[in-house]
């Protein structure tokens, strides 16, 4: 059982802790992290979810998940990583990308520089069952065709353009249709 923390639409937490499946009022929302990861060479790393995941099998997407009871979002993001990939990060390595609100979901999502070494990646049994590097315009044909979740896809249209500035492509249309 995961606990939460219940946050505002504001992204404060509420003082009200419950385990995630419990249904949330319109006013109660759950906190969710997410963490792009770029490479020197300008690649993004993508994970695969698992074929067992309940939402979204098989698609791609950056390494995720919630918030628990008594964590901080960047502590929470730094934790998915290592958890999903074996990744490891420090917080001052981290940038703040954007915040995302669609209710039940409050959103924040995380870019880190780094070199990934896919040899060296250690995916999550019932979370991740693959890891890939693409380049900027194979992540816009991703988007275009479909193989992302749906809630990346529209989350990101709430923090596109500090995710174009720091993918190095800050002037791009590319990603327009995330609107």
């Amino acid at each position: 059982m995961e606990r939460i923390d219940v946050y505002n639409k504001e992204g404060q937490p509420t003082g009200k802790v419950q385990d995630r499946s419990a249904p949330l009022t319109q006013d109660e929302y759950r906190m969710a992290v997410g963490m792009w990861v770029v490479g020197p060479d300008g690649r993004i790393f993508l994970t695969r979810r698992s074929l067992e995941k309940k939402y979204a099998p098989g698609k791609w997407e950056n390494p995720a998940g919630h918030v628990q009871a008594g964590e901080t979002p960047i502590h929470a993001v730094i934790r998915e990583l290592l958890e999903e990939t074996g990744l490891q990060v420090a917080e001052e390595q981290i940038t703040l990308l954007g915040a995302s609100c669609a209710w039940p979901y409050l959103g924040r999502d995380y870019g880190v520089y780094m070199d990934v070494d896919l040899s060296r990646v250690r995916l999550q049994e019932g979370e991740t069952c693959d890891a890939k590097l693409v380049s900027f315009e194979e992540f816009v044909d991703m988007a275009k065709t479909g193989e992302f979740p749906p809630s990346l896809t529209s989350h990101m249209a709430e923090y596109r353009q500090a995710f174009l500035q720091f993918t190095g492509h800050p002037d791009s249309p590319a990603l327009d249709f995330l609107t």
